[in-house]
C-alpha cells in the first residue's frame, strides 16, 4: 500500500481521505470497529471564525493564552488559518451543523474572545463524523477493523509499514507502507475516571517512542467534569463542560457556588484547566460529596437550549435523574492530552515515513487546550497529514520489511498468550491507573511523582511475567499489550511532570 492509517477516529478518517484523493492507495486500521476512537461520543463542536468581529489574529491569540504561551505558534497559524476550510470540507463530505435564521449557531466557550464554536447535530451520538464516514466509504477506502498494531517497522531509520494482531482471529499481520500516520487519539484509560472510550490507551506514543520519535509535553493532561453518580453514567461528560455559558452552575456540598472565589467575574465560564484544579481542591478539602464529586445545576439552563443535547437527557432519564431539577454529580475526569509526538507544519514527525495527527500529537494546544479546539485540529490536520503522507508515498519506492523486527515481535506476542503464570495482567493495569490517579493527578507534588517514578519503573520489570488470568482470547491478548504501552506512557508522564517544576496550564505543581 502508499499510506497506512492508524485509527478511525476524526484525524484517522480526515487524513485517509485526504490521502486517498491525493492519488495514495490508503488503508485504514483501527483496533476497535468502524468508526473508533473519541470522535464519534464528542459534543461534536468545533471552532471557527464566523462571528463578524471575530478575526483569525483574536483566535489565535485566544489558543496561545489558553494554551499558557507554549504552543507551538506555527501550528496554531495553520489551524485558525485553515479552520474555515475545513468546516466547508466536512459539509461537503455530509455532516450538518446546527443553524439559525440560515447561519451558524455559534456558542461561546470559556477563553474565547468572542462566540466560536459551531455544533453538529445530533451532538454526543456521532453527527459530527458522519460526513467523513460517508466520504470513506464513497472512496472505497480499505478498512482493517478489530487489528491492533503492535510495533512500528523501520528500515534504515525510515518507518516502512507495522505488525497487528487480529483481535478476533489471532492472525499475525505485516502492513508494508510507503507512509504511516499516526491518528490513534490519546491515553486517558490510563486513570480510572475518563471520558474517553476503553480503547484510548495510548499506543501511538508507545510506538513513535520505540522507534526514536520526540515527544513533548506529556505533562499535560487536560480533565473535565465527568459524572461519578450514579454508576451508569459514570464517565460521561455532562454537555459543554455543564453548559456553563448558558446557566449552568456548579455548587459544593455545603450548597456553596463556589467557582465565585476562584474567579469572581468569569465563574464558572472559565478553561477547563481552572474548572478541574478548582473542583478538585474543594472534594479534597472536604466540600465534595459522598461519592467524591461536586455537583452541575442546570436548572438554570434555558429548556430549549437543554433541549438540544437530547442523548444526555435520555441517558439521564434512564439513570432517573431529571437534569432540569437535580444537579449531577461529577469530578475531574481524564479527557484530552495536550502532549504527544512532535510534528511540524507537514505532519510529519521526527523519523521518516512517519506522520501524525490529531491528539497523539504535541504543540498545537500548549499548556490547556480550549473547548472544541481538538475537533479543528483533528480536521486541519487530518488532511495535511493525508496529503503530507501521499506526496511521500507516490515519490518514494516500495520499502523492504525487516524479517528480524518481525519474528522478535511475533515472538513477544505469542509468549505473552502461550504463559500460564507470572504477573495477571488485568491486576498490572489496575496497579498502574490507581498509581496514576493517585500521584499524577489534577494538583501534583515532588516526592507523589518521584513515587510514581518508581512504582511504574517497578511495575515496568514486572512485565516481562506478564500472563492472561482466566480465559485466553486474543482479545485479551490485545489488552495485554495496552497494559505493556500504559506502562510506558504513564512513565513518560510522571517523568515530565517531574522535571517540569513550575506550575502552567493543567500541570499544577
Amino acid at each position: 500500500m502508499d499510506v497506512l492509517v492508524v485509527g478511525a477516529g476524526g484525524a484517522g478518517l480526515r487524513a485517509a481521505i485526504e490521502a486517498e484523493r491525493s492519488g495514495a492507495k490508503t488503508t485504514i486500521v483501527c483496533k476497535g470497529s468502524f468508526p473508533s476512537g473519541c470522535t464519534a461520543y464528542a459534543m461534536g463542536a468545533m471552532q471557527a471564525v464566523y462571528d463578524p468581529r471575530d478575526s483569525p489574529n483574536d483566535y489565535l491569540r485566544d489558543t496561545v493564552i489558553g494554551g499558557h504561551f507554549i504552543n507551538d505558534q506555527v501550528l496554531v497559524k495553520k489551524m485558525v488559518n485553515q479552520s474555515i476550510k475545513a468546516v466547508q470540507d466536512l459539509e461537503k463530505f455530509g455532516t450538518v451543523f446546527q443553524k439559525e435564521g440560515g447561519r451558524y449557531k455559534l456558542i461561546n466557550f470559556g477563553g474565547y474572545s468572542y462566540p466560536r464554536a459551531i455544533v453538529a447535530y445530533e451532538p454526543y451520538t456521532g453527527g459530527f463524523v458522519k460526513g467523513l464516514i460517508s466520504k470513506v466509504r464513497e472512496l472505497e477506502v480499505e478498512l482493517i477493523e478489530k487489528t491492533m498494531l503492535t510495533r512500528l517497522l523501520t528500515e534504515s531509520g525510515r518507518v516502512v509499514g507495522a505488525t497487528g494482531l487480529d483481535l478476533e482471529t489471532g492472525d499475525f499481520l505485516i502492513f508494508k507502507a510507503k507512509s504511516t500516520i499516526l491518528a490513534t487519539g490519546g491515553a486517558g484509560c490510563l486513570y480510572p475516571l475518563t471520558t474517553n472510550p476503553p480503547d484510548v490507551t495510548g499506543d501511538g506514543y508507545a510506538m513513535a517512542y520505540r522507534v526514536g520519535a520526540e515527544l513533548m509535553d506529556m505533562e499535560f493532561i487536560q480533565t473535565r467534569p465527568c459524572v461519578v453518580y450514579p454508576p451508569t453514567l459514570r464517565g460521561k461528560p455532562p454537555p459543554a463542560d455543564g453548559l456553563v455559558s448558558i446557566g449552568g452552575r456548579f455548587y459544593n456540598s455545603l450548597g456553596e457556588r463556589y467557582m465565585k472565589k476562584y474567579d469572581p467575574v468569569k465563574i464558572e465560564n472559565v478553561t477547563r484547566d481552572l474548572i478541574a484544579i478548582s473542583a478538585y481542591k474543594e472534594i479534597k478539602e472536604g466540600r465534595g460529596t459522598a461519592h467524591g464529586g461536586v455537583y452541575n445545576d442546570l436548572s438554570g439552563v434555558p429548556e430549549d437550549e437543554l433541549k438540544r443535547f437530547q442523548s444526555f437527557l435520555e441517558v439521564c432519564k434512564a439513570a432517573n435523574i431529571d437534569p432540569t431539577w437535580q444537579p449531577i454529580e461529577w469530578a475531574p475526569g481524564a479527557h484530552h492530552f495536550m502532549g504527544g509526538v512532535r510534528i511540524n507544519e507537514k505532519a510529519e514527525t521526527t523519523v521518516s515515513g512517519l506522520f501524525a495527527c490529531g491528539e497523539v500529537t504535541a504543540g498545537i494546544h500548549g499548556a490547556n487546550r480550549l473547548a472544541a479546539n481538538a475537533l479543528t485540529d483533528v480536521l486541519v490536520f487530518g488532511a495535511i497529514a493525508g496529503r503530507s503522507a501521499a506526496e511521500k508515498a507516490l515519490t518514494s519506492t516500495s520499502p523492504n520489511i525487516c524479517e528480524k523486527q518481525v519474528e522478535s515481535e511475533r515472538k513477544r506476542i505469542f509468549n505473552l498468550y502461550e504463559r500460564d503464570e507470572g504477573e495477571d495482567s488485568k491486576a498490572i493495569r489496575t496497579i498502574v491507573q490507581n498509581t496514576m490517579n493517585n500521584y499524577v493527578g489534577v494538583i501534583r507534588r515532588e516526592d507523589q511523582l518521584r513515587r510514581a517514578v518508581d512504582e511504574l519503573e517497578r511495575i515496568s520489570k514486572r512485565t516481562q511475567h506478564l500472563y492472561i488470568a482466566g480465559k485466553k482470547t486474543y482479545e485479551e491478548l490485545g489488552k495485554s499489550l495496552e497494559t505493556i504501552n500504559f506502562i510506558e506512557v504513564g512513565k513518560m508522564i510522571a517523568k515530565a511532570a517531574l522535571i517540569r517544576t513550575e506550575s502552567r496550564g493543567a500541570h499544577l505543581r
